[in-house]
């Protein structure tokens, strides 16, 4: 496992990563939503916690003034539980579905929103394991989660104390306080300790985050092997390609050398380069390279063309100019008009002077 893990140098490519998305695989961090979910609380808190204190004092002295029969049945304690549901819901609910909200909304920003992936509805049953479980709680990620809910405890704690201990001179008052001055100060310390608590989260989160982003990358590493495999995978086998790259350059090759024969006069270097010109005066407007090429097929070029009566004129600069800048197919450019000219002129002349 050792040697397995040390083979695994190079980064994850972007399909291994897309892969492990579709599996449900991403780098979350536990602490972003939470600490969403306190910032969200605290907002909600600071612009319609007076209205939210107000509504709740309003149902609770309502809930104290219930009119209660003399004779508790059923119907009664459930129609009484219902009034109780619905008026405190009523209150409450959009608080609760403001912090779903902000929750769904912070985990889909650490790499999107994968409700369902594909990989995780199928059936697993080893993970009903209790052996499993265990494994997985006293493995290094368990170990370190656990460490890290016992230190965010641990650190909530002291934050909880210490602003409830700047505050300690208000207590003694507490039994001269009437219910609703005792439920507005509880309220002022949570919001106190929610604040406090928040910043040591944000810290936390940010850290906890690039920790998992890392550890993610890590864990998807991959060896050269596996990397050069999933190249295959996607691209080809590179010999197969090679082959098939062979057999289009023979195939086009094949096609340019069926049109030398037709060629008006061959450029060359004499040896290194041939360069094939064909100029029709009713239906090109340019002289035009029908084939090219060097060394083994310019000597090629030039055998074709002495079967076929082709005038060879030699002229390294045009001919290496020819090669080098004009594909097979293509108008020769302005620049190289001129010599071209003075050749295509030179091999008509001869021609029609041949012919009488």
């Amino acid at each position: 496992m050792a040697s397995d893990k040390s083979s695994k140098t190079e980064q994850p490519t972007a399909r291994k990563l897309s892969k492990a998305r579709e599996k449900g695989q991403l780098p979350r961090s536990r602490e972003i939503p939470l600490t969403a979910t306190l910032i969200g609380t605290l907002l909600i808190l600071y612009y319609f916690g007076s209205n939210i204190l107000q509504a709740l004092e309003m149902e609770l002295q309502y809930l104290f003034r219930f009119n209660i029969s003399h004779e508790l049945t059923i119907s009664t304690v459930a129609t009484m539980f219902k009034d109780i549901t619905f008026r405190m819901g009523k209150v409450l609910l959009p608080v609760f579905l403001a912090i779903v909200v902000i929750s769904i909304a912070s985990n889909a920003m650490q790499g999107g929103l994968v409700l369902f992936p594909k990989e995780s509805l199928k059936p697993k049953f080893n993970k009903l394991s209790p052996a499993q479980g265990i494994k997985k709680i006293l493995s290094k990620t368990g170990l370190v989660n656990l460490a890290k809910s016992l230190i965010l405890m641990i650190a909530i704690g002291l934050i909880s104390w210490q602003v409830v201990s700047e505050h300690m001179y208000i207590y003694p008052r507490l039994i001269l306080m009437d219910v609703r001055q005792i439920f507005y100060w509880a309220a002022m310390i949570s919001f106190k300790i929610l604040i406090r608590v928040s910043l040591l989260m944000i810290v936390i989160a940010m850290a906890d985050y690039i920790f998992q982003k890392y550890q993610h990358k890590n864990q998807l590493k991959m060896s050269k092997q596996e990397v050069k495999d999933e190249y295959k995978e996607t691209e080809g086998d590179p010999t197969t390609k090679r082959r098939i790259r062979r057999v289009q350059l023979d195939t086009a090759r094949k096609r340019m050398m069926s049109e030398v024969p037709t060629a008006d006069v061959i450029i060359t270097n004499p040896t290194h380069y041939a360069a094939a010109l064909s100029y029709k005066m009713d239906s090109m407007e340019a002289p035009k390279v029908i084939a090219k090429g060097a060394n083994l097929v310019a000597m090629k070029i030039k055998d074709i063309a002495r079967e076929h009566d082709i005038p060879i004129v030699e002229n390294k600069p045009l001919a290496q100019a020819l090669y080098k800048t004009v594909k097979v197919g293509d108008y020769i450019p302005l620049d190289l008009y001129k010599a071209v000219a003075e050749i295509l002129a030179y091999v008509f002349k001869a021609r029609n002077m041949y012919h009488r």
